[in-house]
């Protein structure tokens, strides 16, 4: 993308190369949460300011950390939605993270079996979605099996509008830890499901049940073939349910 170029909507489907996802796992928690926020940025500023040339045209560099490591990435938009896909990162010196970057590219790390959504990348690299300036709680999850949500309402634990909005390890828990000392506690139980969920330490259950009623963002995202379950109008990066 030309420099000034923006995202439709400052929004991207944002997928790393499993091998940058490994890279992040040696840096300390700190660091990898500046990394991560500095990608996160991108949706906003997808051009940057380092395009690289043969055999690398196309890509462009990000610099984290104080500048002492870049990040390759690459910026694009396909059918009117935004793609931003996350090679490597490496020291900046000695051109070694461009070197790193060739042979990603020619051993094809961007394929379809070796990428990872942001999302999951977050929890593999155990960093909770606030921490890089993202809503945890603004996406509906798909549902948990019919006969699962029966079950719960039948038990009194969750009304059925509920149970539509929770997810299959949600429900599990809820049904599981949504039990006072007098019976099924449909408080108790809402949290319970929703504490499996990523987000704050600190939420209201009924103010994100409110949320995930809400209009849903629904573009079909390019790698992960699928709609963005993330509430209309978000900022930044798709996902999916």
């Amino acid at each position: 993308m030309r420099r000034g170029s923006r995202f439709p909507n400052d929004q991207a489907e944002v997928v790393f190369a499993d091998i940058i996802v490994e890279q992040l796992e040696r840096f300390t928690e700190d660091e990898r949460i500046d990394v991560l926020a500095e990608i996160v940025h991108l949706c906003g500023d997808p051009a940057g300011k380092h395009p690289l040339h043969a055999p690398l045209s196309g890509w462009n560099t990000l610099d984290v950390l104080s500048g002492h490591y870049r990040v390759v990435y690459k910026a694009t938009i396909s059918k009117g939605v935004g793609l931003l896909e996350v090679l490597c990162i490496g020291p900046r010196s000695d051109s070694e993270v461009y070197d790193m970057a060739v042979g990603a590219v020619k051993t094809g790390c961007l394929s379809e079996d070796e990428v990872t959504q942001l999302w999951e990348a977050l929890g593999l690299l155990d960093v909770v979605t606030e921490e890089v300036g993202l809503e945890g709680w603004d996406y509906r999850p798909a549902p948990a099996p019919e006969g699962m949500r029966r079950a719960a309402v039948a038990a009194g634990l969750i009304d059925q509008d509920t149970a539509d909005l929770l997810a299959k390890d949600e429900l599990e828990a809820a049904m599981a830890s949504g039990w006072g000392p007098d019976g099924p506690d449909p408080e108790r139980a809402l949290v319970a499901a929703l504490e499996r969920a990523r987000g704050s330490a600190d939420f209201s259950a009924r103010k994100i049940i409110e949320v995930r009623q809400d209009a849903r963002c629904g573009v079909l995202m390019i790698r992960a073939r699928s709609k963005c379950a993330r509430r209309a109008g978000h900022p930044g990066p798709h996902r999916s349910a």
